[in-house]
């Protein structure tokens, strides 16, 4: 059964509102990025872009939502840009704080100084505020959607942010429970290695109903090795001996499958 007209000027009315939305936020994107072309206002300015990329992500989300209640149509393209405003604003941040999920959990110093005034509740929000934009983008694109395992990268690339934001060593100084920031500190550490378990997670889905990649199993490594490294600096005795077991379990995965296609290698 197609679609009706009275269903193509109802969802036409209704997504006015969407439209206009998103219109705003271009206007107030636009501000900002003028205010980015000062040098001390630049980082500040691309946290603000970051958080209003992730407002048109939700738009974009809730017009395909709209559209396919309306009209039983899911809407790919704005689906597809929600997903873009996501990773650029996630890359754009990486860019600013660091991507390198290898360096040391206190490598990020030089470059902390730069997010300064941030405080570890507003660091917080904004890994909330990705992880749940990117969430709500994904459930709009249901399971079985064609880009259902480009989300993992965004998963993975949300950790990443949220170890090269986090101030370690002030995590490990601050060991006073009144001090004003101390359980958003730890609100925050723990967030990081949920997202990492999460990340991780998903790329082992990946790996197993879809690719079948050593790569997707690479990545579960790295976001592994990463929970390593707050474990042992936590001295969380019990979590450190469960992620390495794991961390010691992916490595065989990835051994031997580098073996395997090794072996089929020489018999070529």
């Amino acid at each position: 059964m197609g679609v009706t007209k009275e269903q193509k000027n109802l969802y036409n009315e209704r997504v006015k509102s969407y439209k206009q939305g998103l219109d705003e936020i271009k206007k107030e994107m636009a501000m900002v990025k003028g205010m980015g072309k000062s040098p001390t206002l630049q980082p500040y300015a691309t946290i603000r872009l970051a958080i209003e990329s992730l407002k048109n992500a939700t738009i974009h989300a809730q017009m395909s939502r709209l559209s396919y209640r309306i009209l039983k149509i899911r809407r790919d393209e704005v689906l597809a840009d929600a997903k873009k405003d996501i990773f650029n604003s996630l890359t754009d941040l990486l860019k600013l704080v660091g991507s390198d999920v290898d360096e040391s959990l206190t490598e990020n110093k030089e470059r902390l100084p730069k997010i300064a005034a941030m405080t570890p509740r507003q660091k917080l929000e904004l890994l909330k505020g990705f992880r749940s934009v990117t969430d709500y983008v994904q459930e709009a694109m249901g399971p079985s959607h064609k880009m259902r395992w480009s989300f993992p990268e965004l998963h993975y690339k949300i950790a990443v942010l949220g170890k090269n934001i986090m101030d370690f060593k002030e995590y490990e100084r601050s060991k006073d429970p009144t001090e004003e920031h101390y359980q958003d500190r730890r609100a925050l550490l723990q967030f990081i290695v949920d997202q990492c378990h999460f990340a991780a997670q998903e790329y082992r889905s990946k790996h197993e109903l879809s690719t079948k990649e050593v790569t997707d199993l690479q990545s579960v490594r790295k976001m592994f090795e990463l929970i390593k490294k707050i474990q042992s600096m936590t001295g969380n005795r019990t979590e450190l001996e469960k992620i390495t077991t794991s961390l010691d379990s992916v490595n065989e995965k990835i051994e031997a499958m580098m073996a395997e296609k090794k072996d089929k290698k020489k018999k070529i």
